[in-house]
């Protein structure tokens, strides 16, 4: 097995000669290398080629594209598993993401609380801003708030908060005007069912609307490298702020004219799980699809397909239609109110594993980082490993943490007991 010392961008590695050291040793500042069936560079001889992010010891097959059973956000997780925390906050490692997990089980028990107590007015403002709050301390926990602009942040907050009043105040009326309509029931029936189809598509296109005007107009004048998760970040955080002002305009006017004075707690749980929970999940999930399309730049690694990735990201920023549609044919149903947030529930699901797939593609297929396999602390195996696009050890991309991030530890490299910095891999 060769050995390999600080080649740069998966460069030309230098062999070492037969005097410089036995088999079975190394230099300071040396790791074993091999070469990857995925990408045929010479890489540290890890669990993951640090180029391209394959495993090694699998061969190169179609589901190496994909990678499926490591994601690369959190590598203890398959792309397939719909969990909340790191898909909803993929710039945290894992033990970061633990005070936002304790912040949705306190949410939920929120919810729960004020729906079974009748408590409408806290039930209304937890609700409302339960989802978006979190995200916006992930924003601020994982130093994104000093990555992207300020005035890109303010401005997708503001406009997909003002868009989303201004659609519940312009639908709110087309409902009316549809209940209306002194014609046969089938009829009203037919043409209401057609006005909430389009409402809900409509509501989902609108939500996309703050990261394409992100992308056009701020992201020109940004010297920073286009990232895939920056676009993410836009495209959720207008996504919830749509949500955020919607729900708020929408339950607000029933708080206050007493609409919901007599509901029962059953249906106000399920009521606020729906609007507290599967509906601001659903939509960053929407929304970080959509940030994710406009902000990927593929990379020129040997061995990459993107026109291949871009179908697939296509594809599956299609799969937002499918599923808004879905959650109207649930509506449209009329179905008992726990069976219709199950279904809600599932079609959060849907959206979570369909944007995990995306950032899987994305980070593995990406232009990344110029490295220079320095040792470097990895946050999420807390290994010491060579300073590539993906960890040796653990398989997680490197921009899965923020620029801030990388830059500290870069800056800080660690140091072994005698003095010399090394690798454990």
């Amino acid at each position: 097995m060769r050995r390999v010392a600080g080649h740069r961008d998966g460069g030309p590695s230098h062999a070492e000669s037969p005097g410089e050291s036995s088999p079975g040793e190394s230099s300071p500042g040396e790791v074993a290398a091999r070469v990857c069936a995925g990408c045929g560079r010479p890489v540290p001889a890890g669990v993951f080629c640090g180029c391209c992010g394959a495993e090694l010891d699998r061969p190169a097959d179609r589901l190496h594209l994909l990678r499926p059973r490591v994601f690369a956000v959190a590598p203890g997780e398959h792309v397939a598993t719909p969990m909340v925390m790191s898909s909803l906050f993929p710039h945290l490692p894992q033990t970061s993401r633990i005070p936002f997990r304790i912040g949705m089980v306190l949410l939920l028990a929120g919810l729960v609380g004020c729906a079974l107590l009748r408590i409408l007015g806290p039930l209304i403002v937890i609700a409302a801003l339960g989802v978006p709050l979190l995200f916006v301390l992930y924003l601020w926990q994982s130093g994104l708030m000093r990555d992207l602009p300020g005035h890109a942040l303010v401005t997708t907050a503001v406009l997909g908060g003002g868009l989303g009043i201004a659609w519940v105040l312009t639908t709110g009326g087309v409902l009316a005007r549809a209940y209306g309509i002194p014609l046969s029931a089938g009829f009203v029936l037919e043409n209401l069912l057609g006005v909430d189809l389009v409402i809900s598509i409509g509501g989902a296109i609108l939500m996309a609307v703050p990261a394409i005007v992100i992308r056009l107009l701020i992201v020109r004048t940004q010297r920073s490298p286009r990232e895939s998760l920056d676009g993410f970040t836009i495209g959720a955080l207008g996504a919830l702020a749509f949500t955020w002002a919607s729900t708020t305009t929408r339950l607000a006017p029933q708080f206050v004219s007493g609409l919901i004075d007599n509901a029962r707690p059953m249906r106000l749980l399920v009521e606020s799980v729906l609007y507290g929970v599967a509906v601001p999940l659903t939509a960053a999930a929407t929304g970080g699809l959509v940030g994710i399309l406009l902000w990927f730049k593929p990379g020129h690694r040997a061995g990459e397909h993107p026109g291949k990735v871009r179908a697939a990201l296509l594809i599956f920023s299609g799969l937002v239609a499918v599923i808004y549609t879905a959650i109207w044919a649930i509506d449209a149903v009329r179905l008992a109110k726990l069976p219709q947030l199950v279904l809600h529930l599932l079609m959060t699901a849907a959206a979570l594993i369909a944007v995990r797939v995306c950032v899987q593609l994305a980070l593995l297929h990406e232009e990344p980082d110029p490295f220079s396999e320095q040792p470097l602390l990895c946050v999420h195996c807390e290994r010491v490993v060579p300073d590539m696009a993906f960890c040796p050890a653990c398989g997680a991309a490197a921009r899965a943490s923020s620029r801030a991030s990388r830059r500290i530890r870069r800056q800080s490299p660690p140091v072994r007991e005698n003095g010399t910095t090394g690798s454990d891999v």
